[in-house]
Formats: structure tokens, C-alpha cells, sequence
């Protein structure tokens, strides 16, 4: 009878069986810097790769937020930048205005010239001024110029050959880089024009009807 002791067991573990060398393949660590490079090859390897080890090594997307300081110093930046440009605009369109003054001589051929039109207190000539006055102001508020137009005052009534010269001081309220020269003739053409539409009782002579500067 054969000594059982005596007869060795085969081991079960005396050469690696494929069960056991899967295993040992399955934990070492696997090479992503093979999978991670490589192009294409590489990329598949990657996709090869268990769900959580992909996980792990896709790089973070980072997200950039403006410090509070910043964006407070943006708005503070945006809204003087604003504030000067609306103050600019309210300069030169209110500020930047000069007065300008012109003569308008209006040639009146219905009346004849006496004393009271020498005395701007009296009752013919505060008439007169009336009348004029009316006419200029109506003249020049249907105009281009009516936003730039303040008023008129008949100052002087002169003699004239054919009648009397209304002598009015016409006032306008312009930029100060404007030309005066070209002004005074937009205000006389304006004023001819208005002239020659008049149907009142004064009869006006439209062309010795000038304008001057004061």
C-alpha cells in the first residue's frame, strides 16, 4: 500500500493558468499615455479604457468668473464714459450759443414820414412797431430759422424819399463757430421772402429791404 504522504498532490498553482495571468493582466495599471497620444490610434485606445478611468483623467474644464471688483469697475468705467458724452452734447447744443444781432431795414412806401415817428413813445410809432414786429416774427417762425430766432424790436423810423425806413434790431441765437457773413444772408433772403408773401395794408418795397450786421 502506497504511502499517501509519500505521493505529492499535483499544485494547482505550479504554472500560470490563463485564469490567473487575465487577473494579474486586469490589475496593473494601464499606460494612458499610450491611450491619451497617438491620434486616432490613441484616441481609440482611450475609448477603450473602463467608464471610470476616462473619468478620471479628462481634463477639467475650467470656468472664469470676473471678480467682483472687476465688473463693478467695468460699470463705473461705462457709465462715466456715458455721462461725459451726454455733457458734451449738452455744451455745444445749449451752451456753445452765441447771440448774434442783425438790422433789418424794412422800406415802408404807404407812409409818409412826420415827427411822432421820431418818438418811440409815441402812439404812430408804437402802431408801426406793432405791425412790423408781427410781420418779422411771423416771417422768421416759418422758417429754418424758427428755433434759432429770439425776437425783433423796431428801434428807429427814418425818412425816406418814397416813404418811411423801419429800422428793426433782429435777434438770433447761433453757434459761436458759425460765420456771421453767411448768416446775415440766410436771414435776408428769409426775410425778403417773407416780405414778398405780405398781403396787409403796408405797402413794402421788398428789394430796398436789407440786413445788415450790427
Amino acid at each position: 500500500m502506497k504511502d499517501l504522504h509519500s505521493t505529492p498532490f499535483p499544485s494547482h498553482h505550479t504554472s500560470q493558468c490563463d485564469s490567473c495571468v487575465f487577473q494579474q493582466h486586469s490589475l496593473r495599471s494601464p499606460d494612458f499615455s499610450r491611450a491619451l497620444v497617438g491620434g486616432q490610434k490613441g484616441y481609440q485606445s482611450y475609448r477603450d479604457l473602463p467608464w471610470d478611468l476616462q473619468k478620471i483623467h479628462q481634463p477639467a474644464i475650467q470656468i472664469r468668473y470676473l471678480e467682483p471688483w472687476k465688473i463693478a469697475l467695468i460699470v463705473i468705467g461705462t457709465a462715466v464714459a456715458a455721462a461725459i458724452t451726454i455733457a458734451l452734447l449738452v455744451y455745444f447744443l445749449a451752451y456753445d450759443q452765441k447771440l448774434f444781432y442783425y438790422s433789418g431795414s424794412v422800406k415802408i412806401a404807404s407812409i409818409r414820414y412826420n415827427t411822432e415817428l421820431s418818438r418811440q413813445s409815441s402812439g404812430r410809432f408804437r402802431d408801426l412797431s406793432e405791425r412790423v414786429e408781427r410781420l418779422i416774427d411771423k416771417t422768421f417762425y416759418n422758417s429754418i430759422l424758427r428755433k434759432k430766432y429770439i425776437r425783433s424790436r423796431l428801434i428807429r423810423v427814418s425818412p425816406d424819399a418814397d416813404g418811411v425806413v423801419a429800422e428793426a434790431l433782429l435777434t438770433f441765437s447761433f453757434s459761436s463757430t458759425d460765420s456771421r457773413e453767411a448768416l446775415r444772408e440766410r436771414v435776408e433772403r428769409i426775410l425778403r421772402r417773407g416780405l414778398r408773401k405780405y398781403r396787409g395794408p403796408l405797402r413794402i418795397d421788398v428789394r430796398s429791404s436789407t440786413v445788415s450786421g450790427k
